[in-house]
Parts: structure tokens; C-alpha cells; sequence
């Protein structure tokens, strides 16, 4: 119904969407089809009765569509180093990380390893991944530019509040969402986003299903990234997951997490205060420490003499410190 939206939107002063899951609800067990489903909307219309949705204005919209294309490319490069991962393990090969500059380097130096039509699948992955990787660098600084735009900027600034949330996320929540004012609390939240649980009542008992994916994949896809990623940062955060983890397992765990992590996200937007955690675990010290060393070492690629030269002054300045111990009385 987009188009419909965009060519006749400046034909009217209001624009309304009906909302499906509640017309359904009030509808009852009847036969589906347009005829039938014009009818009831328009007698609900007439007697002021019918449930509306909520409409996302133009530039809310496009906001979306950022977001959204982030999810397409990434899951497009999964698909590609699953590829990839296959063809090495059916060659009983560990194989390089899976990204543009290392898994290049490696085809050039170990290639022979492969068998010919092997290696070139290998080779075609790898270039769907390269050029991936351009499009998501390109993709991610208009992301960053659209989170800077006055009406974006504050509610993107607040979930960024949250370790974890950085611009892609942010940028997907906000657009997702748009007003948290319109959910009257974080349950309501919880339910629009398809991650509640779905309840089955059958002769007086309840039994507990699957999340219902009621609302955007790509706005749990964000929740999980962005969930996991807080519980490495938050002390408390990480032990309810552990304790979801031997209770329930790892990928419950996890979704779970991304449902406390909406709701934590609603609270914040309605008071208006950013995220107040516990310190950080050994996990995040590790990573900053592997970041630190990532960084490092694509300094020495595009650098490597002045890395070099550093790093000769580093182990001169720790030869010499040592021996200053070993030289100083105890």
C-alpha cells in the first residue's frame, strides 16, 4: 500500500491505516476475502467502530527504509560467509576470518588448497562480500547523517545512552518505533514488536509458545544484536541472561533479553533519563583490549614502516624496563 499512500496522500486531509490484527480479533471466524473485508471496514467506519493503526509520515518512512536495507545488505553477507565457511569445511580447512581484506589475502597464498571449482565459488563469494562491505560503508554515513536531522537527533542521542546501541542500531529503533509516546506502557511496546510469547488456552490451561513476530523482523533483529551486546557491558544485565541461559537456553535467553531491552528503552524514553548500568565485566575490558589490537594491526597494513619503528621503540622501552627490575634492590 505504499504507493497508495504516496499518490494520494496530498489528495486528502487524513490519512488512515486500519489495524488488521484487531479487525481480525473483533471479526471473528468468517470467510476471508476483499469483498467481505471492504464491507466490514466500511460499516466499522460508518458506525466509528474500526481500529486504526498508526501512520508513519514521509520523512519518518524514509527513515525506516535505511534501516531496513542495513538488515537486506547484512543478511546478504551472511548468506555469503556461510557459503564460504561450507566450501572450506567440505575441504577440511580452517580457513581465514571471512571478511574482504583477510579472506583475499588468504585465497592468494593458500588458494592451491582448494580444488578448482572450488576456488572459484570461493572467489565469487568473496567478491559479493567486497563489494557488500563498500555498499554497507557507503549505507552506514547516511545513516549517520539521518541520525543528526533535528527531529531524530534527540531520541537517538538517548538509546546511544545504552552500551551497545551505536548509529545503526539507534538509527533502526527510532525509525521502527517513532513516538514511544503512542504505546500506552512497555507491554503494549513488547506486543507491537512481536516479542511476546504466544499464549495457547486450551480447557483451562495456558501453555506458553513461541514469540508471536507480530511486528518488524528488523526491529528484533536490532534488539537481539543490540541485547547481547549490553549484557557484555552490564554486570547485572549478564547475570538474568545466565540465569535465562541454564533455565531456558541460549537462543530463549537471548530474545528474552531483547524483550527486557524494549522495555528498558521504553522506561527511558517516557522519563526522559538515559541508561543507568553497573560497571563493565571482564568481557568488555577483553574487547577494548581486542578493538585496541585490531586497530593496531591495520595501522601496521597502511602504515608498516612507521608501525615498525614503533613498535622497535616499544620493545626497546620494555627491554629497558624490565632491566631497571631486575637492576633495582628489593
Amino acid at each position: 500500500c505504499e504507493w497508495f499512500i504516496d499518490r494520494f496522500r496530498v489528495c486528502v486531509d487524513r490519512m488512515d491505516i486500519a489495524d488488521a490484527t484487531e479487525l481480525a480479533n473483533r471479526r471473528g471466524k468468517r470467510r476471508k476475502n476483499d469483498r467481505n473485508d471492504a464491507r466490514d471496514i466500511a460499516e466499522r467506519l460508518a458506525q466509528g467502530e474500526c481500529p486504526l493503526g498508526w501512520n508513519a509520515d514521509e520523512s519518518l518512512a524514509q527513515f525506516r527504509k535505511l534501516g531496513r536495507h542495513w538488515h537486506c545488505l547484512s543478511r546478504t553477507m551472511s548468506r555469503a560467509k556461510h557459503s564460504m565457511r561450507s566450501i572450506l569445511l567440505a575441504a577440511n580447512i580452517a580457513g581465514p576470518k571471512l571478511n574482504g581484506a583477510s579472506a583475499q589475502k588468504w585465497l592468494l597464498a593458500h588458494g592451491y588448497l582448494l580444488k578448482e571449482v572450488q576456488r572459484e565459488s570461493f572467489s565469487n563469494f568473496l567478491d559479493i562480500i567486497s563489494l557488500l562491505e563498500r555498499q554497507r560503508e557507503c549505507w552506514k554515513r547516511k545513516i549517520i547523517a539521518a541520525n543528526r536531522r533535528p527531529e531524530f537527533a534527540v531520541l537517538v542521542q538517548l538509546l546511544q545512552s545504552v552500551p551497545g546501541i551505536a548509529e545503526i542500531w539507534a538509527c533502526i529503533i527510532a525509525a521502527e518505533i517513532g513516538n514511544f509516546a503512542r504505546f500506552p506502557n512497555a507491554d503494549t511496546l513488547q506486543f507491537w514488536a512481536g516479542l511476546t510469547p504466544n499464549n495457547q488456552e486450551s480447557a483451562g490451561r495456558t501453555q506458553s509458545g513461541h514469540i508471536t513476530k507480530a511486528g518488524n523482523a528488523t526491529l528484533r533483529w536490532a534488539l537481539g544484536k543490540a541485547a547481547v551486546t549490553l549484557c557484555g557491558s552490564d554486570a547485572r544485565q549478564e547475570v538474568i541472561r545466565q540465569r535465562l541461559i541454564r533455565r531456558i537456553g541460549k537462543p530463549k535467553a537471548n530474545v528474552a533479553m531483547a524483550r527486557r531491552l524494549l522495555g528498558i528503552l521504553f522506561a527511558m524514553a517516557r522519563d526522559g533519563t538515559t541508561y543507568q548500568g553497573q560497571q563493565p565485566t571482564g568481557r568488555e575490558r577483553w574487547a577494548n583490549q581486542a578493538r585496541l589490537r585490531k586497530h593496531r594491526k591495520e595501522t601496521a597494513m597502511t602504515c608498516p614502516l612507521d608501525f615498525q619503528a614503533r613498535s622497535l621503540v616499544d620493545v626497546w622501552w620494555n627491554t629497558n624496563d624490565v632491566n631497571s627490575r631486575r637492576n633495582t634492590p628489593a
